[in-house]
């Protein structure tokens, strides 16, 4: 018999976590008071759901409310360890997924208009010699609203994370790109 690795849940944690997904800043007071149980009792639940990684708490931007463009890039490599490192401080960079298919990975970027995301794919992937294969598409709109981690990048350095220096780019000499969000030459808002 296979064991789960995740415990199983029971129907008031799960109204604990419906109550939250719609209003992550309910008080227990309140779920206490809609469920009618005890105030330590959902404190002791929530604490066991976050414990285990059911219950994450993660601040973040609304993708369509805040007009970002995403980007979907699948890729074949047979160096993943090699292609994970050149784009893991990416600032553009949201995650990527190892996958089974046609392509082995499925990385998301985001980015604050689709000119620089698509220079980002021209030189991080396109030019990635660990790349084998890849495919892109742009993400046109979110049917949902989809909460995406935004950390703006409060140091900027002349030299990106990449290695990088963005005034010696032609996607930045060209406006085809705001720039590295990490960079003094940014020209973005939010990231």
């Amino acid at each position: 018999m296979v064991q789960s690795l995740v415990r199983t849940i029971d129907d008031v944690d799960k109204k604990i976590l419906y109550l939250l997904s719609n209003n992550p800043q309910l008080s227990q007071a309140e779920i206490s008071s809609q469920l009618k149980i005890s105030q330590p009792a959902v404190s002791a639940r929530i604490r066991k759901l976050e414990e285990d990684g059911i219950l994450t708490h993660q601040v973040g931007t609304d993708v369509k409310k805040a007009q970002l463009f995403l980007a979907k890039v699948e890729v074949t490599t047979n160096q993943v360890e090699q292609f994970l490192k050149s784009v893991e401080n990416c600032p553009l960079y949201l995650n990527c997924f190892l996958t089974s298919g046609t392509h082995n990975m499925t990385c998301f970027l985001m980015g604050e208009d689709m000119r620089s995301v698509m220079s980002c794919v021209d030189s991080r992937f396109r030019q990635n010699e660990a790349i084998k294969d890849m495919e892109c598409d742009l993400v046109m709109s979110p049917t949902r609203p989809m909460i995406v981690p935004v950390k703006p990048n409060m140091e900027k350095k002349k030299v990106n994370p990449c290695g990088k220096d963005c005034s010696a780019c032609t996607f930045y000499t060209s406006e085809r790109c705001l720039g590295c969000p990490s960079s003094i030459y940014y020209k973005g808002k939010i990231l």
